[in-house]
């Protein structure tokens, strides 16, 4: 395994990829590299002092804007997986934070990041990030990320180009400790907009997401889909509404 400076704010912990972390084919779901990703993140950011309950106290909350990974290789149900995590240096009113997922050998086998930001409770305006993060030095966030065009901003197709709607309503088991969706559950929203015969005989091998609008439960949306080649695109939006809730593009690979 490739080992990162320890120097770098870091936090490691393995995985056991569960039978509920895959999907019919066996393959693990983007959901479940979302869910892993965001769960060491949260438990990053609590043990070096900002997170959920750090950032309740200054009426603030983190969200998560923008995701992407790459999946060189698919782990078996059964694996245990070692991921890392270390968050990069922030910027003004965002910060990237890069995920690397090694299989026993100590391949690298799924590299990930995403773009999170801190909003105010009440207003959900975005706040700058000096206040929460100020304690930290350049020198403690790693210099480099995953990849060099991660979290790259998706646009938006025309109506010519999506497919007919495809309607969903917010269930309660759908949301976080915010209590708005969760951002794992659009992973499955996408693998389902994809199709049982995409999944038959393709294997994703990238997906990046645009978080832009939250969902609270009882909300309506409708899916949208593109395909071009190798890459299918993904929309949501509120119905009857040009307000987007999300964007996303997955790309695939034939099955070897």
């Amino acid at each position: 395994m490739n080992t990162i400076d320890k120097k770098y704010l870091q936090l490691t912990r393995e995985v056991t990829v569960a039978v509920g972390d895959a999907d019919f084919t066996r393959k693990l779901k983007p959901s479940a590299i979302m869910g892993y990703c965001q769960d060491i993140a949260a438990e990053h950011a609590e043990i070096i002092g900002f997170g959920h309950k750090e950032l309740l106290a200054l009426n603030s909350t983190w969200v998560m804007i923008r995701m992407s990974f790459k999946i060189l290789r698919s782990p078996k149900i059964g694996e245990v997986l070692t991921i890392t995590t270390l968050p990069e240096l922030p910027k003004t009113i965002d910060v990237n934070r890069g995920y690397y997922i090694y299989d026993a050998t100590g391949e690298l086998i799924i590299s990930a990041s995403s773009k999170w930001c801190v909003i105010d409770i009440n207003t959900h305006k975005i706040n700058r990030l000096a206040p929460v993060l100020g304690k930290f030095l350049e020198l403690d966030y790693v210099p480099f990320e995953p990849f060099e065009d991660a979290n790259p901003k998706i646009p938006t197709f025309t109506e010519n180009e999506r497919s007919s709607p495809t309607p969903f309503t917010v269930q309660v088991t759908d949301l976080d400790q915010n209590l708005h969706m969760n951002n794992a559950r659009y992973g499955d929203i996408v693998l389902n907009a994809c199709g049982m015969e995409m999944l038959k005989d393709n294997s994703i091998s990238r997906v990046d997401f645009n978080f832009v609008s939250q969902l609270f439960v009882g909300d309506k949306y409708e899916v949208y889909k593109m395909q071009k080649d190798n890459q299918i695109f993904i929309e949501a939006r509120k119905p009857d509404s040009d307000v987007v809730i999300f964007r996303a593009i997955t790309e695939w690979q034939p099955n070897t």
